[in-house]
């Protein structure tokens, strides 16, 4: 077979989704012609999806030394650094890409945004971040000299959302230069709807498969009065299918799969005639935040699965609960805030696993006070090495238990900070390899006291682990990312919550807590009773949402000359 059949080959294997024979068919085109870059190029995109992304790295390093001018693999490199969370490296990479090009927006973006996954230190955030900042406010200056392109686009603005700031003028900045490019379409103007005619509401998501995005929004997918409305959901291209994704399908009135291309995509959307339309997870995958900049529906919505702000024009109103948002909190966003009763959230009892491995299971020891902090090390701030080292010294038998992430480097940056800057915690700290959901509640009611990173704190993983009555310390901030737990204990009606003032309250509770035996064994029995009663299937949080969409739709339509619903 020659060169070209073998590049050919495996390209439709990558296309097929078969990485194992996609990889071998690359690694015989490189091994034919060491010196073609495009096999070098699809090899790296090859391993880059089978998530091996130091070897992807090499693969696309050949392919740029072949070839000076090639833009697209200088910019896989740096998101491949990127999201090894090797900032240097990436804006590296992101830089010579923009040399080539330094007119398009795109790649401006990928160079900019260009932010720490796991830090090293708050200086590390501080600096990357005004970098990025300071850049921003640049490109809008000159926003009329740039072009969108066919550049592939980054994770820009998510990174922030870890910083504690408000980021909504940044956000708005930032939308603005994307929407200024992608409003080429002309939106399909929408016919009048009979009002007895039901509501079509489309939820746009790249992740409604076995996700917590999925489980976040199934229950109100699922129990939208269907007399009322038509539902349809709306996958990417790169959604994986799955059981899970089934079940929504089936649940649902129409189930839709979005063309590759922007272009396609918008047009497909454009011609749902959807009333509403509900992106689930805006900033989680590049291709929704592309979409979410152009007009679909005359209502357009987003919500607590990315929470902060979207900043674009094109978002109406932004849903959140009345127990997670400050009385002040309106203005931290560029949409209407919408705050529905409670926790925004129907989460499914059914979707609950049950705790049935005990210590010993995970190798834990058994009469030693345990502390467990269960999130991914890009929520663990800097700020939050020391209340864990305070912690650590105040109990000095207690032992820390935490799981290592997907990406091996973000464990080891994590490690190396608090050896640093937590010598205590890291003389104690137990690290449990990644594990399956079911294993991981089981985890979480091994633990005597969970610990909520203050900033961003948990969210789905509540709903997924509070049930086993494992007690939740937090720091309510000012931010919805780190008001659910505060939200959940409001809810359940707990009188005594594990709810800090600020970081000595916070460390003050953890002892208090793991101090009380006794009194620790009834607030589990309290969290766990009330916890089943009061979190879960939460239909007054579904027809609130209905309520509202039917008050939005009305309005939209009347404020097109059309007849209200």
């Amino acid at each position: 077979m020659n060169l070209d059949d073998l590049l050919a080959e495996a390209a439709a294997l990558l296309q097929a989704g078969d990485l194992a024979a996609a990889e071998v068919c690359a690694q015989k085109a490189v091994a034919l012609d060491s010196r073609n870059g495009a096999g070098w190029c699809l090899l790296g995109q090859v391993l880059r999806q089978a998530g091996d992304l130091g070897a992807a790295a090499l693969a696309y390093g050949e392919a740029a030394e072949l070839d000076p001018s090639h833009v697209a693999c200088r910019t896989a490199l740096g998101n491949i650094f990127r999201n090894m969370a090797l900032p240097e490296i990436a804006i590296h990479w992101h830089g010579e890409a923009l040399a080539l090009q330094p007119d398009s927006l795109i790649l401006n973006l990928n160079h900019l945004f260009v932010l720490p996954i796991v830090a090293t230190s708050a200086q590390q955030i501080e600096e990357l971040r005004q970098r990025c900042l300071d850049g921003l406010w640049q490109l809008v200056k000159r926003q009329q000299d740039l072009y969108f392109g066919d550049d592939a686009m980054s994770h820009h603005p998510f990174y922030l959302i870890y910083h504690n700031r408000d980021d909504r003028a940044a956000l708005e900045a930032y939308g603005g230069l994307l929407s200024q490019h992608l409003q080429f379409i002309e939106p399909k103007q929408q016919a009048a709807r009979p009002p007895a005619q039901r509501r079509r509401i489309g939820f746009l998501s790249g992740f409604l498969f076995s996700h917590s995005n999925s489980r976040a929004f199934e229950g109100l997918i699922r129990h939208l009065d269907r007399r009322q409305f038509e539902v349809v959901v709306i996958h990417l291209p790169s959604s994986r299918q799955d059981d899970v994704r089934d079940r929504i399908d089936a649940g649902s009135d129409q189930a839709v799969v979005l063309a590759e291309s922007f272009e396609g995509a918008a047009l497909q959307l454009d011609n749902l005639d959807l009333d509403l339309l509900f992106f689930t997870d805006i900033g989680m995958h590049p291709a929704v935040t592309m979409l979410a900049c152009h007009r679909s529906a005359p209502v357009q919505v987003t919500g607590w699965g990315v929470p902060q702000t979207s900043g674009l024009a094109t978002i109406d109103y932004y849903i959140s609960g009345e127990l997670v948002e400050k009385p002040d909190s309106d203005v931290q966003y560029s949409e209407t805030l919408v705050r529905l009763p409670g926790l925004p959230c129907c989460y499914l009892s059914e979707n609950l696993e049950p705790a049935t491995h005990g210590r010993d299971y995970f190798f834990l020891p058994e009469e030693v006070p345990l502390f467990g902090c269960l999130q991914s090390f890009s929520k663990l701030h800097p700020d939050f090495d020391a209340i864990l080292e305070q912690i650590a010294q105040r109990v000095p038998e207690a032992w820390f238990v935490f799981v290592e992430a997907e990406v091996t480097s973000y464990t080891q940056i994590f490690l190396d900070r608090i050896a640093v800057s937590a010598p205590t915690l890291a003389e104690r700290l137990i690290l449990l390899s990644r594990m399956e959901r079911q294993e991981f509640i089981s985890l979480a009611a091994c633990l005597d006291v969970l610990l909520d990173p203050p900033y961003f704190g948990s969210g789905v993983t509540l709903y997924e682990t509070i049930h086993t009555g494992t007690p939740i310390v937090s720091l309510e901030g000012d931010f919805l990312r780190s008001r659910f737990v505060a939200g959940a204990y409001r809810q359940m009606g707990l009188e005594r919550a594990p709810v800090a003032q600020d970081f000595d309250d916070y460390s003050d509770w953890a002892v208090t807590l793991i101090r009380d035996p006794e009194g620790l064994a009834a607030l589990r029995s309290q969290i766990s009773e009330q916890a089943l009663l009061c979190l879960y299937d939460r239909q007054d949080v579904v027809t609130a949402f209905g309520a509202f969409a039917i008050e939005a739709i009305a309005k939209a339509s009347g404020e097109q000359g059309l007849s209200p619903a």
